[in-house]
């Protein structure tokens, strides 16, 4: 019978609702998908989880009247939003930056013709052991990252990025960034993963810079390895092999949203009176 009242009462309540709280709802769950989204993936999900036992051992202290521990818990847990802005403050900001700076992918020539330059020279690198770090800029700016650095403002060619990362070159050891199909800027240093990081053990310092950007921004890092001789694409702090030049062409074109503008130039050369 228990049962039989519970589920009454919810279609009560169901039977009550108006459209406004429809619409609550589904806001509210909207919110929690973005922050779900927005901490996949990243340390701020360890954290997260370790807040769930907090909850649980709350909700026990209340249910048998342990008074000491749940007015402990109480106190800690009232100032729930001040630890979460403190804990998820980069996550936070990094979300803040994707509202602030949303736009629509520019699919143009030059972005389609910086990666194919980007993929030639990076294998070309992988073969001869050059170790490398290119930027792909999205919505979140990198102009932070920026600042320091040599100002190039120039075309991508595989030339420029071989010059660049030529071991006895001086802008070798930092990254480069393109944006909006341009080299921006060469020399850039990025925030490098801390060392108790688990992932920092298996991977080198550029590894671990790209990590760290990707779980800061929404950028996309090329990074070729001089001790493996591996062309690596990081985002949203994964590191994905790349098999071949093929394969990081497609993931930059569908990532940077050019896929689209790619087979409308594939079909437009297929069309009669074309030569």
């Amino acid at each position: 019978m228990l049962i039989f009242d519970r589920l009454a009462i919810i279609l009560d309540a169901i039977q009550s609702m108006r459209w406004e709280d429809v619409v609550d709802i589904l806001l509210v769950s909207l919110i929690f998908f973005y922050v779900i989204r927005l901490i996949k993936g990243t340390r701020s999900v360890q954290v997260f989880l370790g807040l769930v036992p907090l909850g649980f051992i709350f909700g026990l202290s209340l249910l048998f009247q342990f008074f000491t521990l749940s007015f402990i818990m109480y106190s800690f847990l009232s100032n729930i939003f001040i630890l979460i802005v403190l804990l998820f403050s980069t996550d936070i900001r990094r979300g803040l930056a994707r509202a602030g700076r949303f736009s629509f992918f520019r699919t143009n020539s030059a972005t389609l013709e910086a990666i194919n330059e980007v993929v030639r020279a990076s294998f070309f690198m992988a073969e001869k052991r050059v170790g490398a770090l290119i930027v792909f800029e999205r919505r979140v700016s990198l102009g932070e990252y920026m600042e320091s650095a040599a100002k190039l403002s120039a075309v991508v060619s595989d030339r420029l990025l071989l010059a660049i990362f030529n071991t006895h070159a001086p802008l070798h050891d930092g990254a480069v960034i393109i944006q909006d199909g341009k080299l921006e800027a060469a020399g850039c240093f990025l925030p490098l993963l801390p060392t108790e990081d688990n992932v920092s053990r298996f991977f080198g310092t550029r590894h671990r810079a790209a990590i760290g950007l990707s779980r800061e921004t929404d950028a996309l890092i090329v990074v070729v390895s001089e001790e493996r001789g591996l062309v690596s694409l990081v985002r949203d702090g994964e590191v994905e092999v790349m098999m071949g030049a093929g394969s990081l062409r497609d993931k930059l074109q569908n990532l940077l949203g050019l896929s689209s503008a790619k087979k409308k130039k594939k079909t437009a050369n297929k069309l009669p009176g074309r030569s």
